[in-house]
C-alpha cells in the first residue's frame, strides 16, 4: 500500500518538538526505609511510598522513574536538581530548599509508644524509665537529652519493637507509620500497647526541585495528589502496611 502525505503533513511532522515524542519520565526517588520501601516483601508490597508514586503518576498520566536511596543522598539529589521529585514530611526547612507541590497526608507524625500498663500524658513521664530510640534520631528533641530518662539506643525501628516486645524497655519511639507496620510484622495487637503520646507534628506532601519541571507538568502533579487525597486513596494505601488495630 503507497501512502500519501502533502508537503504541509510533513512539514508540521518535522516541526514537532521531540519533547512530544521522546518526553523522558519525571524522576522520583523514594526514601530506602520500611515501609516506606519494601524489598522481597512476602505479600508482594513494594511499599507506601513506592505505592503513592506510582499513584500519582498513573492520575496525572505522566511517565516516571523512581530510584531508591538513602535519605541523605535523596535530599541531596533533589537538591541538586538530579532528582525531580520526593514525598516526605514538610517543614521549613523543606519549604525553604524546594517546591512543596501538593499535600499527600494530613498526618505524618512521630510517637512515643509504651509498654502495656503503662500510661504517659507527656515526655515527664518517661523519667525513670527506659526508651528505645533508634541511632541518630530524635536530635532536637528533649527525649535525646533528658538526663532523668535511661535512653537504650537501637539500630533501627524494627529492633526497638522487637525490646518492646520482650518487656526489655518501656517505651519506643519513632514514626508512626514504620512503628505500626512493625507492630504488623510482630504480630502485635492494641492490648500489647500502652499509651501512644504523638510528640511531632507532621504532614506528607510531594515536593520537586524548584523552577526544574515545567509549570504544566507541575500542575498536573498537583491536580493529580489533590484528587487522590480526597478520594481518599492514600488513606487506603497507608492501610495495607498497619495493623487494623492501630488503623
Amino acid at each position: 500500500m503507497r501512502l500519501n502525505f502533502s508537503l504541509t503533513t510533513l512539514i508540521a511532522a518535522l516541526l514537532l518538538p521531540l519533547g512530544s515524542v521522546f518526553a523522558e519520565p519525571i524522576k522520583f526517588a523514594t526514601v530506602d526505609y520500611v515501609p516506606y520501601v519494601l524489598h522481597d516483601d512476602v505479600h508482594g508490597r513494594q511499599g507506601f511510598l513506592a505505592d503513592v508514586n506510582v499513584a500519582i503518576a498513573e492520575r496525572a498520566g505522566i511517565s516516571i522513574s523512581d530510584e531508591v536511596l538513602p535519605m541523605a543522598r535523596a535530599m541531596k539529589n533533589l537538591e541538586r536538581d538530579v532528582t525531580d521529585c520526593i514525598v516526605f514530611a514538610r517543614t521549613p526547612w523543606s519549604e525553604e530548599k524546594f517546591q512543596p507541590v501538593a499535600k499527600v497526608l494530613d498526618r505524618f507524625d512521630a510517637a512515643i509508644f509504651t509498654r502495656a500498663g503503662l500510661s504517659i500524658v507527656g515526655v515527664e513521664d518517661l523519667n525513670g524509665k527506659r526508651l528505645a530510640i533508634p541511632r541518630g534520631s530524635f536530635s532536637d528533641s528533649s527525649i535525646s537529652s533528658d538526663p532523668n530518662i535511661e535512653r537504650v539506643v537501637t539500630n533501627d525501628y524494627e529492633q526497638s519493637v522487637r525490646l518492646l516486645k520482650a518487656g526489655r524497655v518501656d517505651a519506643i519511639a519513632g514514626s508512626e507509620l514504620s512503628i505500626f507496620y512493625y507492630f504488623s510484622v510482630e504480630e502485635m495487637k492494641r492490648e500489647d500497647i500502652g499509651s501512644i503520646l504523638t510528640i511531632i507534628h507532621a504532614s506528607l506532601w510531594l515536593h520537586c526541585a524548584k523552577g526544574l519541571l515545567a509549570d504544566d507538568v507541575v500542575m498536573k502533579l498537583r491536580q493529580a495528589t489533590d484528587a487522590l487525597r480526597s478520594e481518599g486513596v492514600f488513606d487506603r494505601l497507608v492501610q495495607r502496611y498497619i495493623p487494623a488495630d492501630f488503623s
